[in-house]
């Protein structure tokens, strides 16, 4: 694991402390960076919601990264954000797909409406966080087949929603709860080692998910464990 510090404050990596972790184990600094720019974008979309006072300035900001990375799709002059800016220069180097970065922008607007069924919060997670973490597969592992994490992806976002009071508690009680993280624990078993950054948070999720605390060593214990193993 990486010791080169990292300060939540950066808008180009995410705030989750346990996501930020688990980024140490990819050696490269740069394919580092550029994979938590992704990451970042991807919390940043998720919690549009909490950062906003009424749902209209949530589209507004939607919309702004909608035309923030058609620009760079189009090799257009970029509006600045530092992680506009990063995220023109992953592009550059890795070739991703910005369509699919679009389009995973949509899904979330969903969040704007309040507390989400199931159903809906499914497709935030499979639609939006899934697919901008297929794109950071792809800097990681270009050949990888990063279908192995839809899975883990949608328990941890599930998990992350449930904790923020995002979802509709009807629908995300213990016995879903159960059943998701079975699914995870299976796929994370068939995701490459290469790839195994991407969904080591998955590690923790349960604990979210049941409102349990860790402590931060025992965080990082799990996390080294997970990545050795391959299981969770």
């Amino acid at each position: 694991m990486s010791d080169s510090p990292i300060l939540p404050e950066d808008e180009t990596v995410p705030r989750d402390e346990v996501v930020r972790l688990a980024a140490q184990f990819i050696e490269d600094a740069q394919t580092r960076a550029d994979v938590l720019a992704l990451l970042a974008f991807a919390e940043l979309l998720r919690d549009v919601p909490a950062r906003v006072s009424e749902p209209l300035l949530g589209d507004i900001r939607y919309t702004w990264w909608v035309e923030a990375l058609e620009e760079i799709r189009d090799g257009r002059k970029v509006r600045y954000h530092p992680l506009s800016a990063a995220l023109s220069g992953v592009a550059e180097r890795h070739a991703l797909d910005m369509q699919v970065l679009i389009d995973a922008i949509e899904p979330h607007r969903l969040q704007l409406d309040g507390r989400l069924s199931l159903r809906d919060a499914l497709s935030v997670a499979d639609k939006g966080q899934a697919a901008v973490l297929a794109q950071a597969a792809r800097v990681l592992a270009p050949t990888a087949d990063a279908a192995c994490l839809l899975i883990p992806a949608r328990f941890h976002t599930l998990a992350t929603m449930k904790v923020a009071g995002r979802l509709n508690a009807n629908e995300a009680g213990a016995e879903e709860g159960r059943h998701l993280y079975r699914e995870a624990r299976q796929s994370v078993k068939r995701v490459p080692s290469a790839l195994l950054p991407l969904v080591l948070p998955t590690a923790v999720a349960a604990d979210l998910w049941q409102g349990r605390v860790r402590s931060a060593l025992s965080v990082r214990l799990k996390l080294l464990w997970v990545f050795v193993t391959g299981r969770i």
